[in-house]
């Protein structure tokens, strides 16, 4: 069986396999760009004219609404100078925030609504909109939060692998186990176990549905010197599998419902399934993923661009076998899909975009911000030496 350290070592060596590539690829499209270039400047006077005020034509068909990026005042901004270790999100009406040891739950105003301890070697946080779930990957604790209190801590006798939490508060842990590669242990909103299941290879992701009464999980296993992933649909009133998709190529990195199926964000590729697991499109990519958000209508993804920053985006919707890609002109440091926009943090603005790419609204902002939570028409920005408030709208 596959160890952790295994997949590690054969992830490594496929990065360095898709470098390789990504250089021939590369000389190869320069080349094809020249020979195309020099067809297109033969070829020019039968096109250019079509072309003239195109860009004046297509700017009139899109406004961006300009906030101004001023920050609140009041309790803000939140000191957190002191802090190595920081997460913020938001649950509800109210935003939180994870720093070192301990969970915050903040109001809009910056007032503390409560806190709970969570000392924590290597905290993940999963947030849902109701609730928030903190777990320790690797160790063996994990801790529910609510917007008003924390709603149960527990200690397992595993070390968790991942965790996932769905919209009703249902929890899903998986922890290693002596027998079995994967172990997973679902609880109810109060904390009951209500079913278990044992996986012979890696889960690798899991995402609960939006009704609490099964998930979807993804086993991924080595073959042949590739990764491979299959995706196992769960109830938790059965002990059969409801479903169960052919193997993907991929390593899969996340689970995520989206309208009419799910995403399956995996290390080379991003597919989307119907909801009876048939593949119904994907998109492949050669460059390292820096960053993603995945929502019901779309999944926002970030590559690693020249230098290492990331700034090369994929946009793509649930309901289209389309994406829009493009190269961001400053590195982007956060990304945030909702249902019909995504937000993009750069280091000097942020952009709200449709699916598109065209820019909704967007606004200033005078220092780097690492991460952000936009809730009730507030973006709360995650610095490096406080949180801040700007009122953004569009």
């Amino acid at each position: 069986m596959p160890s952790v350290n295994s997949f590690e070592t054969d992830m490594r060596k496929l990065r360095r396999k898709r470098r390789t590539k990504r250089h021939i690829k590369n000389f190869s499209l320069i080349l094809g760009i020249v020979v195309i270039g020099f067809l297109v400047y033969l070829s020019r006077d039968a096109w250019l004219n079509y072309f003239d005020g195109i860009l004046a034509r297509a700017s009139t068909n899109v406004t961006t609404i300009q906030n101004d990026g001023a920050l609140a005042g009041g309790n803000y901004p939140i000191d957190i100078s002191k802090k190595t270790h920081t997460r913020i999100g938001k649950m509800q009406k109210n935003w939180t925030l994870f720093a070192d040891t301990t969970f915050y739950v903040y109001d809009r105003s910056g007032d503390i609504v409560y806190s709970a301890q969570a000392s924590y070697s290597n905290p993940v946080v999963e947030e849902s909109e109701k609730r928030t779930l903190v777990y320790d990957q690797g160790g063996y604790n994990f801790m529910v939060a609510g917007p008003k209190k924390e709603i149960y801590s527990k200690r397992l006798s595993g070390q968790i692998l991942l965790g996932s939490i769905g919209a009703d508060g249902s929890v899903a842990i998986v922890t290693a186990n002596d027998k079995y590669a994967s172990y997973l242990t679902v609880y109810d909103k109060d904390g009951s176990e209500i079913y278990h299941w044992a996986d012979g290879t890696m889960i690798t992701a899991v995402a609960v549905d939006k009704n609490g009464k099964g998930l979807i999980l993804s086993s991924t296993y080595a073959r042949g010197g590739t990764f491979r992933s299959t995706v196992t649909k769960l109830s938790f009133d059965s002990t059969e599998v409801v479903m169960q998709t052919a193997p993907v190529e991929t390593l899969t990195f996340r689970l995520a419902y989206c309208d009419g199926g799910f995403w399956l964000l995996g290390s080379d590729r991003l597919l989307r399934f119907s909801d009876d697991g048939t593949p119904a499109y994907t998109f492949t990519y050669d460059y390292e993923l820096a960053d993603y958000s995945l929502s019901d209508g779309i999944a926002a993804l970030v590559f690693e661009g020249i230098g290492g920053r990331s700034g090369d985006i994929a946009v793509l919707t649930a309901d289209s076998d389309s994406a829009y890609t493009a190269s961001a002109d400053s590195s982007v440091n956060d990304i945030y899909s909702s249902e019909h926009e995504v937000y993009i943090c750069y280091d000097s603005r942020i952009d709200a975009i449709a699916p598109d790419g065209a820019v909704i609204a967007t606004a200033p902002v005078d220092t780097v911000y690492r991460e952000f939570a936009v809730l009730d028409g507030n973006i709360y920005l995650l610095g490096y030496h406080s949180v801040e408030r700007t009122e953004f709208s569009f």
